[in-house]
């Protein structure tokens, strides 16, 4: 007896424990997804490290090295995550049994004639056995919502550290190309002003120059902007130190063909997508809520033990107690429906989401096709007529046979297409990132 006693007191003692939320288990749904989907697992951390950020940022990074630092460190991801132990502890407090109800009471005599009465009565909730696991498959399904919610966060700050990456790249290649412009019309400017002193040339050709030079240094002070600016941001995503600090980039634009039909990925996408895997959810929690929702019609039944004694008269007893709440006014019709309603607010989320996703695709997929296709002609019918064109003016130039803004001119051409073709591998690149995202995953992870 004694030991059933102690082993009584032990397992009440452990209950407890039992119902701490388990953070790496509750976690672990969320690092796997993201591993299959995009090959980086991130970690849910007690403190960003700021410091810890900047040392890894200054040896450089890739871009891949970029979105793992983001999904560590990143301070607004990093607070959502909590949201997924708001969601655990949800989930297990649903599943608590209430509590057993012990009621006594207890009449002491005002007059000698009278004695002394004691009633005691302890039950339980006998309705916990039907609501409790209906109210823990809701809240399983809340659960769910909640991780499909936190995995289309990691893509998304997926998506904005890989933008931002792309975009100091590509500021910094453009501040490149500017810089090299006001080189080429600095030393334009300084031939002309020597040619000028011999009779060759006209002061038009000196206006001309120091104008475009003007000109290209102002381009020169913005493009800079851009670059700080850029910077700035991606170290706000990434979690560091905020400042417009140069980080050393690894990675640079990598044009890929589409080796995926826009007809996979879509399929992909409306099946495995998180927003599409959250409106499913939705849905079984809806359904769920209607059969919770009926079940409480009887809200309260109490089964237990009741003991009563009456001294005046010499008599006691034991004998059992029920009680039950009637469901006369209140038949829970009105949460019932509320449940229905948010069922069929689910579906036509999930069909509005399943056409929202196909729009993004096809888009995407157009839209980066298209740039390749410009891009392919810049590189082989736009820039070399133009590096010809600038060799075949320089030779007339020097033989004082054509003009200096004629082949001025063709310099700015050959800068100017640089300029474009670079905004065309920047747009092209973007999309990419836009298409990955709209489908959900790494085309490469990709089992089609």
């Amino acid at each position: 007896m004694k030991i059933n006693i102690v082993a009584c007191i032990i397992l009440l003692s452990l209950l407890p424990q039992c119902a701490r939320v388990n953070k790496k288990k509750i976690f672990d749904p969320i690092q796997k997804q993201a591993e299959q989907r995009i090959n980086i697992a991130p970690k849910w951390r007690s403190q960003p490290d700021e410091f810890e950020t900047d040392r890894a940022l200054s040896s450089g990074i890739t871009i891949t090295d970029a979105v793992a630092i983001g999904l560590n460190n990143n301070p607004t991801l990093q607070a959502h995550f909590e949201e997924i132990g708001i969601s655990k502890s949800d989930l297990i407090q649903a599943g608590f049994y209430t509590n057993p109800y012990l009621d006594t009471v207890f009449r002491h005599p005002l007059e000698d004639a009278e004695q002394a009465q004691v009633k005691i009565t302890a039950s339980v909730s006998l309705s916990d056995l039907w609501k409790v696991p209906l109210r823990k498959r809701v809240a399983q399904d809340s659960l769910e919502v909640k991780t499909n919610e936190i995995v289309n966060q990691v893509l998304h700050l997926r998506k904005d550290v890989q933008l931002a990456y792309l975009g100091c790249y590509y500021q910094l290649q453009h501040l490149k190309l500017v810089n090299e412009i006001v080189s080429v019309v600095e030393t334009l400017k300084q031939r002309i002003k020597y040619r000028y002193q011999f009779g060759y040339g006209t002061k038009l050709d000196t206006y001309f120059v120091s104008s475009k030079l003007g000109e290209w240094r102002a381009k020169e002070v913005a493009a800079q902007l851009s670059v700080d600016t850029a910077y700035t941001a991606l170290h706000e995503i990434l979690g560091s130190t905020i400042s417009s600090e140069a980080i050393p980039l690894l990675d640079g634009f990598s044009i890929v063909e589409l080796d995926k039909s826009k007809e996979n990925l879509e399929n992909f996408a409306l099946s495995a997508h998180p927003m599409i895997l959250i409106e499913k959810s939705k849905m079984a929690r809806a359904k769920h809520s209607i059969s919770y929702e009926a079940s409480r019609v009887f809200d309260d039944v109490q089964l237990g033990v009741s003991y009563e004694r009456d001294w005046e008269k010499g008599v006691y007893g034991v004998g059992p107690s029920f009680g039950i709440s009637i469901p006369l006014f209140n038949g829970n019709s009105g949460n019932i429906e509320h449940a229905r309603y948010e069922y069929k607010q689910a579906e036509k989320m999930l069909y509005a989401q399943e056409q929202m996703i196909a729009k993004h695709i096809t888009t995407r997929y157009l839209s980066y096709r298209a740039y390749l296709d410009q891009i392919a002609l810049y590189d082989q019918l736009v820039i070399p007529p133009t590096i010809k064109a600038i060799e075949f003016s320089k030779e007339f130039f020097d033989r004082m046979q054509m003009s200096m803004i004629v082949f001025f001119e063709t310099q700015i051409d050959l800068f100017q297409n640089k300029l474009k073709l670079l905004d065309l591998q920047y747009h092209a690149m973007q999309e990419y990132v836009e298409l990955e995202f709209a489908v959900g995953a790494r085309f490469r992870n990709l089992d089609l």
